[in-house]
């Protein structure tokens, strides 16, 4: 039996050995309690035996260790219905030649009689190579069982409780993007407070709002396993959600970790990545509107010994939309190994390739939507361009690395690296207003022709130390990241004839295409930073962070086509951040933070002086609130963002800019994740938004608030096991009203829609139906006089293999 050292030694090699070890707690301070003790309704499928007994022992509140190689290449037949710890452990590990012996601590595995007589020597002595730490416990890069992450690198780009995170955190679990059968980011994102996708682009491209502020990739606010994507918006295109392992959302100003971003937050996705135990799962699913869908995500040790693990995950989709003409088809592949030669050593190699063919939902305009119009309402499914004409197709190619070595227990080496290269071809439809404003029915047109494309490398190292003194223990993380990126866009237009919005004819060929030099040229950015962090925690209660970065940024641009001609800006920025979290009895944590950001901004004033970057700042103070071990996160955040240096125009001489604008928000945001007693998952938002234009040259801009923002969010899900193996879903989303700000100023109509999902478990099949939109309401998303439907009714029927 090996032996674990004592004091903070130990709490090192706990979590250098964790990977190696497969030790698993679930909630190991109840684990001789009544409650670990009592029977409780289970439903795990048939697979793996690793896996299947990791997800028993963190919800059965039990602690179980084992050797890996006790498990490898064995099978579960797996549990539906309700047992006690005990038996329900022995019901998984029926057939597999194993058996329970019950330890001081909780519970071990021997290899069974029967199978001991045909068994080598070395396997015979399983049951007493075990190594006694909290294995299966979540780390902030790795899986999450069920719907409430405990852990986050998010907020600190350490392995970190989010409980000693002075900062507002969202993650969106495997699991629950599973349940939910989300097709995008913003599906992902839908039960998430505070959150709102940007009507239109989101279907062509991750584009979001997070606390009155922009949330893409060309704000350097979305960044994949910590690394930045393309610094494109168009090019970067829409993220695969079946290929993520979680999807975190640090909320308001971030540069201090991630450099230039805009103030709202930093969205950053989690890769699925190698592990050690055998995964293997096959779906297939058909829906609504043509949708049709096969996926696979299979993996584990190459061999029972070996160091190499190995996992490829694929998904092919292809279906239309709510949008006459409009497709939504999609490929992905992402291959991935990891080398894990020792338990201080691990080398992770990711790549993936995605493919997606859809069509820009240019929008509709006010009239005949968000207000009456005077022959009808356009209808949810109009379609404004010419099916021979309008396209939009997106390729992206990726590939990296993420290394950890682990010096000491207490230094530790992080790198990591990506290159990528993304383009989309899009060729959409656009509309310039009415042609007899006196009778509103048809609309002038103009056709696009757009070529985006970006490729580049980011890539980030750090050291971390970890060090302790007395009663203080310090955290210490001193990094470097850098990224040099080559957006390039071309832009070319053409006339087309009108369209009859409310009787459309299609066939119209566009007129002979022209360059838009403006909208035309190469660039080519460069982000270099160096941070450090100290996260301090002062016994067992008081957690205090403190970080300071230093960025330096260089943005060349230069005509897409004839002679070269480099105009080069450079900036640089300094940005902080200090928290403190209080570690109260009952699970309660308090914290209080204040956080900048800061974004270049190109281009000079009348005088020809450069514009400073934009800067943002946040105060935020807030409460987490962990019921149980395996219970639910509550989370409540009140924040005040502000964003400085705006350009702004004075109305009376338009050439005149100024970085004299400021926008501010403040809010309120609710959540709740987690599971209710044996078998009830819940997850349950709220978010309160003032979003506003508070300076500006413009005194009519003053006060107005921010597009597509409105005060009030909410939503709610639950779904539980009904016995039998049959399982049920059912969820509310509210978005409030909001005005047409910069438009019609109409008020857009609040929206309610409903989610469901009934589900059938039978051994290693898994069949759902699932629900979104079920009465098919009609949503608006409205701004600057134009407005887009939120999508209607989508069914979905999906039969899942895992063995």
């Amino acid at each position: 039996m090996t032996r674990i050292p004592s004091g903070r030694r130990a709490s090192h090699l706990f979590a250098l050995h964790l990977a190696a070890s497969g030790v698993l707690l679930g909630g190991a301070g109840l684990a001789g309690s009544a409650y670990a003790q009592a029977a409780r309704q289970y439903a795990i499928p048939a697979g793996p035996l690793g896996p299947a007994l990791t997800r028993f022992a963190a919800e059965a509140g039990v602690v179980l260790s084992f050797a890996p190689a006790a498990v490898a290449g064995k099978t579960s037949p797996g549990l539906n219905g309700s047992f006690s710890p005990e038996d329900g452990l022995r019901a998984l590990l029926r057939g597999s030649g194993r058996q329970l012996e019950k330890t001081a601590a909780g519970y071990t595995l021997a290899v069974a009689p029967a199978a001991a007589q045909q068994a080598a020597p070395q396997e015979a002595t399983l049951g007493e190579v075990t190594v006694l730490a909290q294995a299966g416990q979540e780390s902030a890069w790795g899986p999450v069982i069920g719907y409430a992450a405990r852990r986050s690198a998010a907020g600190t780009k350490t392995d970190t409780p989010l409980l000693e995170t002075p900062q507002a955190v969202s993650v969106v679990t495997a699991d629950q993007m599973a349940v939910l059968k989300v097709q995008s980011l913003g599906d992902a994102l839908a039960y998430t407070p505070g959150v709102i996708a940007v009507a239109g682009y989101s279907k062509s491209y991750d584009n979001f709002v997070s606390r009155g502020f922009a949330l893409r990739d060309d704000s350097g606010s979305l960044v994949r396993d910590g690394l930045k994507l393309g610094g494109s918006g168009w090019a970067s295109g829409q993220q695969e959600p079946y290929g993520l392992e979680r999807v975190e959302l640090l909320k308001g100003a971030a540069s201090v970790l991630y450099g230039a971003s805009a103030p709202g937050g930093v969205l950053n996705t989690v890769s699925k990545r190698p592990g050690p135990d055998m995964l293997r799962e096959v779906r297939a699913g058909i829906g609504n509107l043509g949708h049709r869908e096969a996926a696979f995500d299979l993996g584990g040790a190459v061999a029972p010994d070996s160091a190499w693990s190995w996992r490829l995950t694929g998904l092919a989709r292809n279906g239309d939309t709510h949008v006459d003409h409009t497709p939504s088809n999609g490929r992905y592949i992402a291959p991935a190994a990891t080398w894990r030669p020792d338990a201080a050593t691990s080398l992770t190699l990711l790549g993936y390739h995605q493919e997606r063919r859809t069509a820009y939902y240019y929008p509709l305009p006010a009239e005949g939507t968000l207000v009456p119009g005077r022959y009808g309402r356009l209808p949810r499914e109009r379609f404004v361009g010419e099916p021979d004409f309008d396209r939009e197709d997106t390729r992206q190619s990726a590939f990296g690395w993420l290394f950890e070595h682990a010096f000491s227990d207490t230094v530790k080496l992080r790198h990591g690296l990506r290159w990528i290269k993304s383009s989309n071809r899009v060729r959409f439809t656009g509309l310039d207003g009415w042609v007899d404003p006196a009778a509103p029915r048809a609309q002038h047109r103009t056709a696009y022709d757009e070529l985006e494309s970006t490729s580049g490398v980011s890539t980030d190292t750090s050291v971390e130390y970890r060090v302790q003194s007395g009663g203080v223990a310090h955290t210490l993380l001193v990094g470097l990241d850098a990224s040099r990126l080559r957006p390039h866009s071309q832009w070319s237009l053409a006339s087309l004839a009108p369209l009859d919005l409310y009787a459309p004819v299609y066939g119209a060929q566009p007129g002979p295409m022209t360059l838009v030099p403006s909208y035309s040229q190469r660039t080519v950015q460069t982000r270099k930073g160096l941070y450090a962090q100290d996260q301090i925690k002062f016994g067992q209660r008081w957690v205090l962070l403190l970080g300071g970065r230093q960025d330096w940024t260089r943005d060349a641009a230069s005509p897409l086509f004839g002679t070269p001609a480099w105009s080069t800006e450079r900036d640089s920025a300094f940005t902080g951040r200090a928290g403190g979290v209080y570690l109260a009895d009952g699970g309660l944590a308090p914290f209080v933070s204040f956080s900048q950001s800061f974004q270049p901004q190109a281009g000079s004033d009348q005088s020809g002086k450069r514009f400073k970057p934009t800067e943002g700042e946040q105060a935020e103070f807030g409460l987490r609130w962990q019921l149980a071990p395996d219970g639910l996160l509550l989370s409540v955040s009140a924040y005040q963002l502000a964003q400085q240096n705006v350009v702004t125009r004075d109305p009376a001489q338009p050439q005149l800019r100024r970085q004299l604008g400021e926008v501010r928000a403040r809010g309120v945001e609710l959540e709740a994740k987690g599971r209710i007693g044996g078998h009830l998952n819940l997850i349950a938002s709220y978010a309160y938004t003032d979003a506003r234009t508070t300076r500006s040259l413009n005194t009519a801009e003053v006060g107005k608030r921010t597009e597509y923002v409105p005060y009030h969010q909410a939503s709610v899900w639950a779904d539980g096991e009904l016995g039998g193996g049959f399982q049920a879903g059912l969820g509310a989303r509210h978005v409030g009203s909001y005005a047409d700000v910069n438009g019609t100023g109409a008020g857009v109509p609040a929206v309610n829609v409903v989610d469901a999902m009934l589900g059938y478990r039978t051994g290693p099949w898994l069949l759902a139906l699932n629900f979104s939109n079920l009465g098919n309401k009609q949503a608006l998303a409205c701004g600057s006089g134009s407005c887009n439907y939120g999508e209607g009714r989508r069914a979905s029927a999906s039969l899942a293999y895992r063995w």
